[in-house]
């Protein structure tokens, strides 16, 4: 059961590299990356709404939603900042490097957040082999955009 979440992660992965594309090919289509933005979150949106129809998900009450902090609601806005950027970017830098990028900013912020235990994640101290993986994948992304 162990391997269950490595293959949803690997599957993830492979979503959002499709998702990418899709979106690029939406942006060339609408001629503009924000409304290309704002179809894939519109269509997410319907799905979500639809798998909560589906498995008659209750509301949580309003107590819960009044207890949530103001940062706690930016992941949509951050998650748009992710969609412009990637729809913008991929046509000109390609799939592979794109996401060496991406994933090196990703590695390098979640070192940090982990260091310091920032949103509530658990400390985790930056060793020399997490630094070491770290500055592999940096070395990656840096191979995979010299030309």
């Amino acid at each position: 059961m162990k391997f269950l979440p490595f293959l949803v992660l690997v599957l993830a992965g492979a979503a959002l590299t499709t998702q990418s594309a899709v979106n690029s090919q939406l942006r060339g289509g609408l001629h503009s990356v924000m409304w290309a933005v704002l179809a894939s979150y519109l269509v997410g949106t319907l799905a979500a709404a639809l798998v909560l129809v589906s498995t008659q998900t209750s509301l949580p009450a309003l107590a819960e939603v009044n207890g949530i902090r103001w940062y706690q609601w930016t992941g949509g806005a951050l998650g748009m900042v992710y969609i412009a950027a990637i729809t913008f970017s991929l046509q000109r830098v390609g799939a592979a490097s794109l996401f060496a990028l991406v994933v090196t900013g990703q590695l390098l912020t979640a070192l940090l957040f982990d260091q310091m235990g920032l949103l509530g994640l658990v400390r985790s101290p930056l060793t020399l082999s997490r630094l070491a993986g770290a500055l592999l994948l940096v070395a990656g992304a840096y191979l995979l955009n010299r030309k």
